[in-house]
């Protein structure tokens, strides 16, 4: 049968889905996904904010969410912070239960999704673009794709998340529930280390060892993590995850030639935190108030404010890592935590600019812009 678009979708992972998702409400149907993994993992968990004004990611997923926190916890200097959300909360998922979802709601429809498939080049053609496999070549007049770059974008103030993260069971009753700890710091100066404790009962959690840093060194991290774990009373280790994450400002937005980039590399990414849960989901719905395929249906459309905001954070971390306690400290505790949530969650007001701006420690956040604009 003849289809009037013919789109390859590299990479079945949270891009790729949403982005098959939102086609399909398009009424887009003719497009394959290439995923190189042959079963859906569950080595990653999603977080993200849920409160008013906020876009209500439960609402277009129909799982529930794997836990709540109706409080955060940032430790600066072996002091606790702890922040209660009001009527926002921090929420995750599994990430097997959402690609789960998001991929049965994909085949359903009849949508193709070649799993275990390597992809070994592309290649341009006179009038078309040719994925190359194993034992055949695809053609496509589009191609999108999620692959995450082999190399990382290092102009300044770009930085790597690099984070080793196990899910336990402790002996022991030590983690209160509705508490997360987002930033617990270890002491380090060339680079950002911290905890990050995801409580799901009193005696399990998900503990993260995790470092801002301009270098990718997992013997370094997986020791650190090893130390880390035995505070906690391990009595089993339920499963593992690791990645290294671009918290670059300057995303790889290449559309030409009807070749375009997604996914973390592609602009789904924080630069200032590396989380991209949020950002995928609004720019998924974005997608769908769009209505005929191209580059400006798909890219995302990054708010130029937040992004110079992005660059001040990171210019200030790269040039003094050990100020980086000390910024988020202020972030979390002089900053309203309602304007804090709305621009972590890329959906901020003016006001919640303006407390940013006058609240964090300003002499840091001077040399930080100084930085970015000398270097």
């Amino acid at each position: 049968m003849k289809q009037k678009f013919d789109i390859g979708i590299i990479g079945a992972g949270l891009s790729g889905l949403h982005l098959a998702n939102a086609l399909l409400k398009k009424r887009i149907i003719n497009f394959i996904l290439f995923e190189k993994e042959s079963v859906i993992k569950n080595d990653k968990t999603y977080s993200f904010w849920k409160g008013p004004g906020l876009f209500d990611i439960t609402r277009t997923l129909s799982v529930k969410p794997r836990k709540e926190w109706s409080q955060i916890e940032i430790k600066t200097q072996n002091k606790s912070h702890i922040i209660d959300l009001g009527k926002y909360r921090y929420v995750c998922y599994a990430s097997k239960t959402v690609l789960e979802e998001l991929y049965q709601r994909v085949s359903k429809n009849g949508i193709k999704i070649q799993r275990g498939c390597s992809i070994k080049h592309i290649e341009k053609g006179k009038n078309h673009w040719l994925i190359h496999l194993k034992s055949k070549k695809i053609p496509f007049q589009y191609i999108v794709d999620s692959r995450p770059n082999k190399k990382f974008d290092d102009k300044y103030p770009s930085l790597k998340q690099v984070f080793i993260g196990t899910e336990i069971i402790s002996t022991k009753k030590i983690f209160d529930a509705n508490i997360a700890t987002l930033m617990d710091f270890s002491d380090s100066k060339n680079s950002v280390i911290f905890t990050y404790i995801l409580p799901f009962t009193q005696n399990r959690a998900l503990i993260e060892t995790t470092c801002f840093t301009s270098e990718t060194d997992f013997k370094l991290l997986e020791g650190l993590h090893k130390i880390t774990l035995k505070k906690f009373f391990v009595k089993k280790i339920l499963r593992s995850e690791k990645a290294v994450l671009p918290m670059s400002p300057y995303p790889d937005l290449n559309h030409s030639d009807k070749y375009f980039r997604i996914g973390n590399f592609g602009g789904a990414s924080r630069p200032a935190s590396g989380y991209a849960f949020t950002r995928i989901a609004l720019w998924a719905n974005q997608i769908d108030t769009q209505k005929i395929f191209s580059y400006e249906m798909i890219h995302y459309k990054k708010n130029n404010l937040t992004n110079w905001l992005d660059k001040v954070l990171l210019s200030a971390i790269r040039s003094n890592p050990q100020s980086a306690p000390k910024i988020f400290k202020y972030f979390f505790t002089k900053v309203p935590i309602s304007s804090v949530i709305r621009f972590l969650a890329d959906q901020p007001k003016l006001i919640d600019y303006l407390f940013i701006i006058f609240k964090l420690p300003k002499i840091i956040m001077c040399k930080g812009l100084i930085n970015l604009y000398v270097k």
